[in-house]
């Protein structure tokens, strides 16, 4: 039985969808012990998990102890990785935070903060200094003004030590193109089509692919199946295992490759 390892999953404040096809969702808090209770359930071994509060006028403080709680919930599986926003890099621009061994990798949105288009320089500090302490680092990507995989090839390109998840495969074969240039990179398949991964694997990368979702956030994009938020959760991640068992996911992809990203022992 193949291990399940997550290489995308948030925690913390985000949206609920309340009428899909108006596209009308309101405010809602993603329960770390929720979230991690519905990994269990649906046979998830470890994961990589970032809290979106960030985003939404969190204190480091508050990040801090939702990691905490989502691996008091989980176990060793749970694998915090720090989002670094522009006021929390601008408050701890030499990353001390790592320095109490919580966090295991780094969290980059340029939608949060616009770090290609206006803090290009303080963007390759950051690589910089996790490039020296050898700490992952996973960028949104995408089909977004500053987000595009080319766009943020450029600063991995200049940090050939550090480990780096473009998340999203999106677009897939532009992402294709960049695995293929930049060896340190790897992707992740949270919310790309299952049906792209033969393509992943004709083309050579698959090596450098993880398996990942982006649980909850499937919550604030489609109509949830039921009231109660376990259910409707542990509906949308049953769905997305059964979309890549039919795919054929590979025992690399599902656990393999992201135990190389994390450094850790298969």
């Amino acid at each position: 039985m193949l291990m399940i390892c997550d290489a995308h999953i948030h925690i913390g404040r985000y949206y609920r969808m309340t009428d899909a096809e108006a596209f009308d969702r309101s405010d809602f808090y993603y329960e770390p012990k929720v979230v991690a209770d519905v990994l269990k359930r649906c046979g998830v071994d470890e994961f990589i998990f970032s809290s979106i509060s960030s985003q939404r006028h969190a204190t480091i403080a508050d990040v801090e102890r939702e990691a905490r709680e989502t691996q008091a919930a989980f176990g060793p599986g749970a694998h915090p990785f720090y989002w670094v926003t522009g006021p929390f890099y601008d408050a701890d621009p030499d990353f001390k935070i790592l320095d109490g061994g919580l966090f295991e990798g780094v969290k980059i949105h340029e939608l949060e903060t616009p770090w290609v288009k206006e803090r290009p320089k303080d963007l390759d500090r950051i690589l910089s200094v996790l490039e020296e302490r050898d700490v992952p680092v996973q960028f949104h990507s995408g089909e977004d003004e500053g987000c595009y995989p080319h766009e943020i090839l450029l600063f991995a390109k200049r940090h050939p030590k550090l480990r780096i998840d473009f998340a999203h495969c999106r677009p897939y074969k532009e992402m294709i193109e960049c695995l293929k240039e930049c060896p340190n990179l790897f992707t992740d398949t949270a919310f790309m089509p299952a049906e792209y991964y033969p393509e992943l694997v004709a083309a050579g990368v698959e090596s450098q692919v993880m398996f990942g979702t982006d649980l909850p956030i499937q919550g604030g994009f489609y109509d949830w199946p039921d009231e109660d938020v376990a259910k409707s959760l542990e509906h949308f991640y049953r769905k997305e295992l059964a979309d890549v068992h039919a795919a054929g996911y590979s025992g690399a992809v599902m656990s393999g490759n992201f135990k190389r990203y994390l450094k850790a022992r298969a």
